[in-house]
């Protein structure tokens, strides 16, 4: 059977100047076209987010309704995530991964056709959203397990990294991209560059060498499952990330949900303006990745959960700002922290179990991010006029949600980088 680690980069690090420690793991060439491919994924992935949350609020004028579109977005991580773990212990990952890209490119080319027609309704852009979540939530799993593939040890963390600075970078350009067509252009405009980008990621993932899992025997999918059920309860590793997984996804990442409407209702951004307001999260992201990629992280738990807690910090502060420039400057620095927990969350789950698990490992992962969507529902009720209101509704949700990171740290010792 063959087997990526013919193509790791070696082990002895030593080899590798300091100059070029950052992207070392860009020297193995599958890694490359994957992170290649990720790249033109997530900047997709991106867009649709933000293309969709603004129709939906030119349609509606309703921030809940905005809401659910995060809601149908991030809703297949736990209605799929166990199961999307275990078909990435079955199958081959690369065409799991080619898979989700023929998904991605049907449902894009679809509201295409939609969109140039006219009459598109809100309940187009849900259901579209919940389509491309699912190959989201599928993917999410065969693409991390696949890194563990090829790397170990602190090589892993730097290939993880790399793959946090792609999807960081990535929420930049997206709602940039996004923001700037719709106001040159239109919705119609934005579809049509998604559909050319998916097709060139699916090309290049074709491109990669043929390989399978590692040595998985195709149990039964409920057997399986228990086993994923299994390691939640005795994996104490893994049941830490999966809780700040669940915490930061409930208080902390609905804020995306709120970011258009804030913009455009508090600090008077238009779409262009609500596109690098929706980006500027991603910047400090970027930064962040960039610098745990260059360095060998040793306690995970500390950075994974003080990370977690930063952004959400930052996170009230932006909700209580009413000026736009300060506004951006917040999502930066809160993408800071965002990088902490991006990096850290599949690096601490990889590493808390034998290969056989790693893609069921994800998938408990992605249930953990299933929890945003009541998150969304949450803060997208309280946002409502007759409720709290966008800016209210936000700093309550956040500011619960740094209480509780810092409750998980003291009752955790795996969050503080201590074991029992």
């Amino acid at each position: 059977m063959s087997n990526p680690a013919h193509y790791s980069i070696a082990e002895d690090e030593t080899e590798a100047s300091s100059r070029f420690r950052t992207f070392r793991s860009l020297r193995n060439p599958v890694y490359r076209r994957l992170w290649m491919a990720g790249w033109v994924w997530y900047v997709n992935r991106m867009m649709e987010m933000a293309v969709l949350s603004w129709l939906v609020l030119e349609l509606t004028d309703s921030p809940s309704q905005v809401a659910l579109v995060g809601v149908f977005r991030m809703a297949p991580m736990f209605l799929l995530g166990l199961v999307a773990g275990s078909f990435s212990d079955r199958f081959p990952r690369k065409y799991v991964m080619i898979s989700t890209q023929i998904v991605n490119v049907i449902v894009v080319g679809g509201m295409l056709a939609l969109l140039v027609r006219g009459g598109v309704e809100p309940w187009h852009a849900y259901l579209a959203t919940f389509l491309t979540g699912s190959a989201w939530a599928v993917d999410f799993s065969a693409r991390r397990a696949y890194f563990a593939e090829i790397f170990r040890g602190d090589a892993l963390t730097n290939a993880i990294s790399l793959d946090v600075v792609a999807l960081t970078g990535s929420s930049i350009v997206g709602p940039l991209f996004a923001g700037t067509i719709i106001e040159l252009i239109d919705f119609s405009g934005s579809y049509a560059l998604m559909f050319g980008l998916y097709l060139a990621a699916g090309w290049v993932l074709f491109t990669i060498p043929k390989t399978q899992s590692m040595g998985m025997e195709k149990e039964p999918v409920l057997r399986q499952l228990k086993e994923s059920v299994t390691a939640l309860v005795s994996n104490r590793a893994l049941l830490a990330a999966l809780t700040i997984t669940v915490s930061l996804n409930f208080f902390g990442f609905p804020f995306l949900t709120m970011v258009p409407v804030i913009g455009r209702d508090v600090l008077g951004a238009n779409a262009f303006l609500y596109g690098v307001l929706a980006g500027a999260a991603g910047i400090g992201s970027l930064t962040g990745a960039i610098i745990i990629a260059s360095r060998q992280i040793r306690n995970h738990g500390q950075v994974y959960s003080l990370g977690s807690a930063f952004m959400l910090g930052i996170l009230v502060l932006f909700s209580l700002s009413e000026l736009y420039w300060l506004s951006l400057v917040l999502l930066m620095v809160a993408g800071i922290g965002m990088a902490g927990f991006a990096t850290m969350q599949p690096t601490i789950a990889l590493r808390a179990v034998g290969p056989e698990m790693r893609g069921r490992a994800m998938g408990a992962i992605a249930l953990g991010i299933g929890a945003s969507p009541l998150g969304m529902l949450t803060v997208g009720w309280m946002a409502e006029p007759e409720n709290l209101g966008p800016q209210t509704a936000l700093a309550v949700l956040t500011g619960t949600g740094f209480v509780v990171i810092l409750v998980l740290r003291l009752l955790l010792p795996e969050l503080r980088g201590q074991r029992r």
